[in-house]
């Protein structure tokens, strides 16, 4: 009896009112499905039903141990670091630059300090 009344008022409810009932059943859908996969996620993974026996080790032959890949002939895992160049080890890789490109060197630093001063009051 007392199910019937709450059916109806439920009955009633989304006829007069189906836009509010459909967010209610869409929310209740979701939260219910939010729920089962919390469930499922913190669910701890059953046995597998295997059993493992601890054996001993026992060798019945000398261990062999595999041949090491043979360093190239140029490569040095580490090396001594020199304090200081040398001009003949900078000359290779050294160029002095000529007029023209530190002009532009100093009108692109300049306009860099200007931009930054500029901005101060």
């Amino acid at each position: 009896m007392m199910f019937d009344d709450i059916g109806g008022t439920i009955r009633d409810f989304m006829h007069e009112k189906p836009l509010i009932s459909t967010i209610i059943g869409i929310v209740t859908l979701l939260f219910l499905a939010a729920l089962v996969i919390i469930l499922i996620q913190t669910a701890k993974p059953g046995a597998s039903g295997q059993t493992f026996r601890r054996e001993s080790f026992s060798a019945d032959a000398k261990l062999l141990i595999p041949a090491a890949p043979e360093v190239e002939k140029d490569y040095y895992p580490s090396r001594t670091v020199k304090n200081a160049w040398t001009e003949a080890d900078v000359a290779p890789f050294f160029t002095v630059p000529d007029a023209e490109s530190m002009q532009s060197l100093e009108k692109a630093n300049d306009a860099i300090i200007a931009e930054i001063i500029g901005a101060a009051p």
